[in-house]
Parts: C-alpha cells; structure tokens; sequence
C-alpha cells in the first residue's frame, strides 16, 4: 500500500512539473510528431542536421589535422547531401542563402594583414581568395538549374560586390555562370577566361591562353593593383580548361586546378616555374599523391565535394577525400561550404 502511495504521488509530482516548464521551452513552433507527414519529417531533419553540423565545424574550424568531430560534422553533410530527396528543398536553400550571408559578412570585416591570405570555401569548386590589397574569385556559381539558382541574384551580388576579379577555369555549368560573369562585367570587373563562353559578354571577358605555360600580367583598376598569372593550357575531356598560378601582390602563389585531368606536363611546369603556396585542386584528382608531391606545395586545399546537379556516385564526398588523401605527405585542408581558413606563416 505504501508503495502504491509513493508511485501515485511521484506520478503526480511530475505531471506537475511538466506543466511548471517555461514555455520557451516548448515552442509551439517546433513539432513534436509528423504522422503521415514525411515530407515536413525529412525538411526539418535537414535543417537540424545541417544546423548542428555548423556548429561543430564552427568549434572545430578548419586545420590540417581533423578530429573525430569535425570529420563527423562533415561525413554527417555527406549523407544528407546525397539524399535527392532534398535537391531543391526549402532547407537545402535556406542552408545556401544563411552560408553566402555569412560569406559577404566576413568579406565586409578586416582584411587579412601583411602577407596573409584569407580563403573562403564557395559552393563545388568555388573560392574567394582575401588579402590586405586585393580579393580573388574563382569559378563561383550560384549552383542549381537556371530556372531554380541554389543563391538568389542579391546575395550573389553581395559577393560579387567585394571581388575584385573572377577566374573561370572552364565552361562547365558547375564552374561558370552566366548571370555572375555578367554582374563582374557590369561593375567593370575583369573575367578572366580560357575561350570566349557568352556572345553577350564577349567585350568584356579576357580570354587568357596560349599553346604552352604562359604568362600574363593582369592590372586591376582598383588601386594599381597587378597580378602575375601564369596559365596552363589544360582540358577536361575536350573541354579547354584553364589552370591558373596567381601570384598575389603580398607575394604568395596559389594555384587553381580548375577539372583539369591529371598530367606530368602541368606537374613539371608549375614545379619549375616557382614555389606554391596554396594548390586548391579538385577532390577526385588521381593519382592524389603523385600530384601533389610532384608540385611541393606548402598546403592544399580540397574543393568540388557535393556537387549537387551531379548523380549521387559523383557527388564527391568529405568522406572520400580524406581516404584518397591518405597516402598524401604535405598538409592538406578539408573545408565545408561557407567555412573560412587563414593562411598565415603558420599551419594549424
């Protein structure tokens, strides 16, 4: 008897307190069941992962040595990614409007000092390239179908606001954009490209190419500004694709790998030419090894993963880089979208 008192008065203690909990602590707004509504289910879902996926990659930001964490947080992006169901999905799109906001506020704030270079992960193979004196696009798309972009024309514009030149590496839809050519074109912005892509902008765009390693010295209204670019007459399949070493006024070289396919010529003639400091080189690169270690850069920097247009066995995964990278000896970055790194004196 006394037994049964004690569990009626405990059962009744907690109903109690469940109705004492501030409300705050249950909002109304966040659904507790989704009977017979798997396509709300499989939204928020989205959202939550991607929301808590953020949040770890934000306590464990980008170094050359991933964690547990960090790799979890990204592998957890992987599986949700090449969930098709989501393609196009309010959540995913939301994810792409809250990450280029995020990108365009960073850009906004204090510019790397000294000889630093600033590097923001884009969408696919995108990246922003930020020193004291100049900040650097390359092969940045708004992603998704032209008739359904995965980032709106304003916020595409914020970004495009604080570029002062675009690269494209070649004229794959994953890697050029019309309507963000145009907008560099109409702030008088040069487009750096290795053939004419858009009869529309063919006044403005600089075809930079020629039949060996070549050359080019690039001034840029804004303050003077020069850059020494050395361009590799590469392709994809028979697709011309530009591979791009610029060297930036702090005196740091980068190199852009675009999709070019793997080649001892363009091995020997950037290793010949002069030091890299960042190679940023397409995830599914092979040999990944012999690549890299023929071009000796201080650091690289991993990009194309998730390509969402792409079918579901060529969305390269975070997961899949960290493994072909396995046998790799020089320090390697693996970024999520949106995410920044700084490039220093100094590898963390």
């Amino acid at each position: 008897m006394v037994t049964l008192l004690k569990k009626l008065f405990l059962s009744t203690f907690l109903s109690c307190m469940f109705y004492l909990v501030p409300s705050w602590q249950l909002s109304a707004q966040e659904r507790l069941h989704y009977w017979e509504d798997s396509e709300t289910y499989l939204q928020d879902q989205a959202s939550v992962i991607i929301e808590n996926a953020y949040k770890v990659l934000a306590a464990y930001p980008p170094t050359t040595i991933s964690g547990n964490e960090r790799k979890l947080a990204l592998f957890s992006l992987d599986a949700l990614f090449h969930d098709t169901r989501l393609d196009n999905s309010t959540a995913f799109l939301k994810f792409m409007d809250r990450i280029t906001s995020n990108i365009a506020s960073e850009l906004s704030k204090d510019k790397p000092s000294g000889n630093e270079m600033r590097f923001f992960r884009f969408y696919n193979h995108g990246f922003i390239i930020q020193t004291s004196s100049v900040t650097v696009g390359i092969d940045l798309v708004r992603g998704g179908r032209l008739d359904k972009p995965f980032i709106s024309e304003s916020l595409m514009r914020s970004i495009v606001d604080q570029c002062d030149i675009l690269f494209l590496t070649h004229r794959h839809g994953d890697h050029t954009d019309f309507s963000v050519a145009k907008m560099f074109c109409e702030q008088g912005k040069k487009v750096i490209v290795p053939e004419i892509m858009y009869n529309e902008l063919s006044s403005c765009l600089k075809v930079v190419r020629g039949t060996d390693f070549i050359h080019e010295t690039i001034r840029l209204t804004k303050n003077n500004i020069e850059l020494n670019v050395f361009v590799y007459p590469g392709k994809q399949g028979n697709i011309l694709n530009n591979v791009y070493m610029i060297t930036l006024p702090e005196g740091k070289t980068i190199v852009h790998t675009g999709d070019q396919e793997f080649s001892d010529d363009l091995i020997s003639k950037i290793s010949n030419n002069k030091k890299v400091d960042v190679l940023l080189v397409q995830c599914w690169m092979l040999p990944m090894e012999k690549f890299v270690s023929g071009i000796k850069p201080v650091l690289v920097i991993l990009g194309h993963e998730n390509e969402m247009l792409h079918s579901i066995d060529h969305r390269e995964s975070y997961w899949l880089t960290f493994r072909r990278m396995t046998g790799v000896k020089e320090p390697y970055i693996v970024m999520a979208w949106g995410e920044k790194y700084d490039f220093g004196e100094k590898l963390f």
